[in-house]
């Protein structure tokens, strides 16, 4: 498809020498630029979010015991978490085998 695109003057000097030392059209650069741009917006992964420990207690009253209880937490929700993507079945056959 043709097109008209206005691109201001450095950026359009800086395309072209750019293609140029590269053995490239302009317009091959500019397709391929546009390609990339596209694609990494496509392939954002989504994130999940993740629930911080809440620590009751009035302040200063925080103990050592709370915080393993609330680092146990994070990993128990973390380890659930990534465990959901490791219940995979294996092929039959692979694996070990009974001794």
């Amino acid at each position: 498809m043709r097109t008209t695109v206005e691109i201001p003057d450095e950026l359009f000097r800086k395309a072209k020498a750019h293609a140029a030392m590269r053995g490239m059209k302009l317009k091959e650069l500019i397709v391929d630029a546009l390609r990339d741009r596209l694609d990494r917006n496509r392939a954002k992964p989504k994130g999940f979010r993740v629930k911080l420990p809440l620590i009751e207690g009035e302040p200063g009253t925080i103990t050592e015991a709370k915080i393993k209880e609330a680092e146990e937490q994070m990993y128990d929700e973390e380890a659930k978490y990534y465990a959901q993507f490791m219940r995979r079945e294996r092929p039959s056959g692979s694996g070990r085998k009974a001794s």
